[in-house]
């Protein structure tokens, strides 16, 4: 007799979690505890953002639902960012409407392929720039294989996953944008939640938290054989967008010690840096000061940024690593002209003030990465 699917692929799971946590355990002893206590609350977060989602698998009434949380964070989530995730389907024709707000920037990326199964990851992105708004800030997008009249976001083969993003550049000055979506058409009712779809959920998520935690460990451990030093992130990644260019740095610091970073921010609609953990979270942005963008860093007259990245208070544009002696540093340039990569160094923390040059100008939003005070309707420019 055939063993029932359901209890099969619960094994599965419960294989996968121990699979995950064999990796994050394996790491006790040779880095900071820091860092293997936050790897199994990642394996947690993989968990339950899944699992969050499952009622929303193969169902024709798709749902915006937070992508993260202030505290469930995933695959270097910006805390500039607003990302709202729907699942949807290729063989299926959405409706998206809403009002555009006032972020710095909004986009609607879909995806196809499952890197989970080793399988490219295949995007079509609709930036605010080529989405048709009436003069009070509405409007609407068709989403489907086949073109269609208006704005139109062309679904890729297998598509899957609908990814909002907002960007901010200071929230307390900005109003976010609303959205909803609906399938056009003659929708069925969701999959009943029998045993079936229970055995497909279990399966998808131990594959999912599996291959992401073995992602991010091989990540790190790749980026410590050249540490404090920034390359550029090639494409686009799993789950990023084709409008930013990324790059990225393993910090490792000593107790004396803080990595100065030197950069001049090339013509975009945004730049941002933060830090996250090993483990591609962001770190607390809440509490402390772990990230900066176009808005709130201080330039240098020459229109340069100098930010430093140490364990305590180094004056302008630090970034406190919040009890991490090494771990990411990211930075975003979106809609620019050119990916620009960081110069960076290791400096004695008694000599950051004169490492880092802190000559501020009065004005921090003057450079080309921006500014918050863009007009409420629809930028015309990139």
């Amino acid at each position: 007799m055939t063993e029932p699917a359901a209890p099969v692929a619960w094994d599965e799971l419960l294989r996968g979690l121990r699979d995950a946590g064999s990796t994050v355990g394996g790491l006790i002893g040779t880095v900071p505890d820091v860092d293997v206590a936050e790897g199994y609350r990642y394996v947690l977060d993989l968990l339950a953002d899944q699992l969050g989602r499952s009622a929303l698998r193969a169902s024709d009434h798709p749902l915006f639902l937070p992508g993260v949380t202030p505290v469930r964070k995933l695959f270097f989530d910006n805390p500039d960012t607003d990302y709202d995730t729907a699942f949807i389907r290729g063989d299926r024709t959405y409706r998206i409407r809403g009002h555009r707000g006032t972020p710095t920037y909004l986009a609607f990326c879909a995806y196809a392929g499952n890197p989970a199964r080793g399988e490219p990851t295949r995007v079509s992105n609709l930036a605010d720039t080529d989405i048709a708004f009436e003069l009070d800030g509405s409007f609407e997008i068709t989403l489907s294989t086949d073109r269609r009249p208006g704005t139109w976001l062309a679904l890729p083969a297998g598509a899957h996953t609908l990814i909002a993003r907002q960007y901010f550049l200071d929230r307390a000055a900005e109003t976010p944008a609303r959205y909803v979506i609906d399938a056009v058409g003659n929708a069925r009712p969701g999959p009943p939640r029998g045993l079936d779809r229970l055995a497909r959920l279990a399966r998808d998520s131990a594959r999912f938290v599996t291959a992401s935690t073995t992602l991010a460990h091989q990540r790190a451990e790749r980026a410590q054989g050249s540490p404090n030093r920034f390359v550029e992130v090639p494409g686009h990644g799993v789950y990023g967008t084709p409008d930013a260019g990324y790059v990225a740095c393993w910090y490792r610091l000593g107790p004396d010690e803080a990595l100065v970073i030197d950069v001049e921010p090339p013509p975009c609609r945004y730049w941002g840096v933060h830090l996250a953990n090993r483990w591609g979270q962001s770190l607390d942005h809440r509490t402390r000061p772990t990230c900066l963008n176009a808005h709130s860093a201080a330039l240098r007259p020459d229109g340069t940024v100098g930010v430093v990245v140490a364990a305590d208070d180094e004056g302008p544009n630090w970034l406190d690593t919040a009890g991490h002696d090494q771990g990411w540093v990211l930075f975003r340039w979106l809609l620019g002209d050119r990916i620009v990569v960081p110069d960076a160094r290791v400096v004695n923390r008694a000599d950051v003030a004169q490492e880092a040059r802190w000559q501020p100008s009065t004005d921090a939003t003057s450079s080309s990465g921006g500014s918050p005070s863009q007009p409420a309707s629809p930028p015309a420019v990139s």
